[in-house]
């Protein structure tokens, strides 16, 4: 593999710093809402998927689909912490 020149990879990384610092500030500034958002449709979305399921309300409750979307919001949460553990990491 080819040598970079040590200026070009030093403005190369000044350059990513320059431009991901605008967007980690955005992804901290929504961080308090995101984790909100995602823990309160979590937790109610999946007690409210089983207390529907378990009163049978209706004929048919689409349990799978409600407790898929909750777990979903759950993973988002995740993967937004885990893209800001890597773009803060540097």
């Amino acid at each position: 593999m080819a040598q970079i020149h040590p200026a070009l990879s030093t403005s190369a990384r000044m350059a990513w710093k320059v431009v991901s610092f605008p967007l980690i500030a955005g992804l901290l500034l929504l961080k308090p809402v995101v984790d909100a958002i995602c823990a309160f449709v979590l937790v109610f979305g999946l007690v409210a998927a089983i207390a529907f399921e378990i009163s049978a309300v209706g004929p048919r409750f689409p349990f799978l689909q409600i407790a898929g979307m909750a777990l979903g919001f759950g993973l988002f949460a995740a993967v937004y912490h885990l893209a800001l553990m890597l773009l803060i990491r540097d």
